[in-house]
């Protein structure tokens, strides 16, 4: 049963209402909702491609009634999307909490129930899954972390919400009318949620070897750390770098969002090329085939050195990046402003080499909750890419790792395993740095 009621937070003639009205207002809207008759599935139609999206809403807004509907979602706080229970997928907890929330699990359990354009999306289910689902495009993770938090904070502290002396008018359910164009548009939103949400290959791991204070005692910053164990595992599954993006903040600044840290450079490579040198398979002797032969290429020292040559070119860019002296911004403010003026893009702009830095085989961003058990995540960004999302602890690290079942290129376990790898390779190089 997929249905709308706004809810008001305020009245006209007095402002703000009690958290006690409020919850009544909910309550009401619920019991209303248990004997309503199948509303249609509007919601879908968010999920669709924007342009598809888009030709969907002209079409609902020519009718008056669904011009309002949207016009109040569209000022709405947030959405709160209260479910019934199931939608969990097959394997561990965290996982399978994290489908729910990014995709509300399929048009069988509670994709129907969203609205994928609002930035605030707070999903109660009756089963005791909670969870938030976050529109990317008006602020990032981070800033909506940082929200959810202080509000989960203040309603543990916060007494349970008194009842209204007078109930206020109950909600009223919003209705459409929809054309048979936007009807079929809604059945192929379904179709493609559907078959987007078997393509993600999702997991969601807690790395337990160590966390942020064995990172800390090798004199290494946990974001730099974490940045280059993800570039040393793609390197040993690809024997290469791709082009890599990591969210830098740049709320310092007036309308800030963010900018680029490019964690794919020529001093990463090489601590990563002789992290792997010694991870080949002895060579077979010409003369004996009985015989294998290895040898190390690179000593304990030089691997050391190299990371330290990485780390500090990694911070580089880092704070580069955060005092808004990127390229990433500068560079799409140049395009789009050449694209306006000149009517055609300068040759920097349609050469392959910059089609490819922003090919962004890795996307990852570090997300830090405080919150016992909450961590964020999110889809890789090219069909041939990983989405990476991780979370530093005291004594772990969670990470969130996405790619598409459709690559023949990727594989999120594949990663995850090669991270592992590379996590547990650097514990003992710097083991070895302590030792000595």
């Amino acid at each position: 049963m997929v249905i709308f009621y706004p809810i008001p937070v305020k009245a006209a003639d007095r402002g703000r209402l009690t958290p006690g009205e409020i919850q009544a207002q909910l309550l009401m809207a619920m019991v209303e909702a248990a004997g309503a008759s199948a509303a249609p599935r509007v919601g879908l139609l968010t999920a669709l491609p924007r342009d598809a999206w888009a030709r969907a809403r002209e079409q609902l807004c020519t009718d008056e009634n669904n011009r309002m509907n949207m016009d109040l979602i569209s000022r709405a706080l947030c959405i709160v999307c209260l479910d019934e229970g199931g939608g969990d997928c097959a394997g561990d907890a965290d996982t399978s909490a994290m489908l729910r929330a990014m995709t509300g699990a399929g048009t069988k359990h509670h994709s129907a129930n969203r609205w994928f354009d609002k930035t605030v999306q707070l999903i109660i289910s009756s089963d005791g899954f909670v969870g938030l689902c976050n529109e990317h495009t008006p602020a990032e993770g981070v800033a909506v972390v940082r929200l959810a938090e202080r509000a989960l904070a203040r309603a543990a502290v916060a007494a349970r919400p008194a009842p209204p002396p007078a109930l206020l008018p109950a909600p009223v359910a919003m209705r459409w009318t929809l054309t048979k164009d936007v009807e079929r548009a809604v059945e192929q939103a379904a179709k493609e949620i559907d078959r987007n949400i078997a393509d993600l290959d999702t997991r969601v791991w807690t790395y337990k070897g160590y966390g942020r204070e064995f990172i800390k005692s090798c004199r290494t910053s946990p974001d730099v750390y974490i940045q280059l164990a993800m570039q040393y595992a793609y390197y040993k599954m690809y024997g290469s770098l791709c082009s890599t993006y990591e969210s830098a903040s740049l709320r310092r600044f007036r309308q800030g969002r963010v900018d680029n840290i490019r964690s794919a450079h020529a001093q990463a490579r090489a601590w990563a090329a002789a992290m792997c040198a010694d991870e080949t398979p002895p060579l077979s002797d010409a003369d004996d085939s009985q015989k294998k032969v290895s040898f190390n290429l690179y000593g304990e020292q030089k691997k050391l050195e190299l990371f330290d040559e990485a780390a500090k070119k990694q911070t580089e860019i880092m704070e580069v990046n955060i005092q808004g002296r990127g390229i990433d911004n500068h560079l799409i403010a140049l395009r789009e402003t050449a694209r306006e003026t000149l009517g055609q893009l300068p040759e920097l702009f349609t050469d392959p080499t910059y089609k490819q830095m922003h090919e962004f085989r890795l996307s990852t961003s570090q997300v830090a909750t405080t919150t016992d058990g909450t961590f964020m995540g999110y889809g890789a960004v090219i069909p041939d890419g990983y989405g990476c999302c991780y979370n530093p602890k005291k004594d772990s690290i969670i990470f969130c790792i996405s790619s598409f079942v459709s690559s023949s290129v990727t594989n999120t376990e594949a990663f995850r395993q090669s991270l592992e790898e590379a996590l547990d390779s650097m514990k003992l190089m710097f083991q070895n740095r302590q030792a000595e």
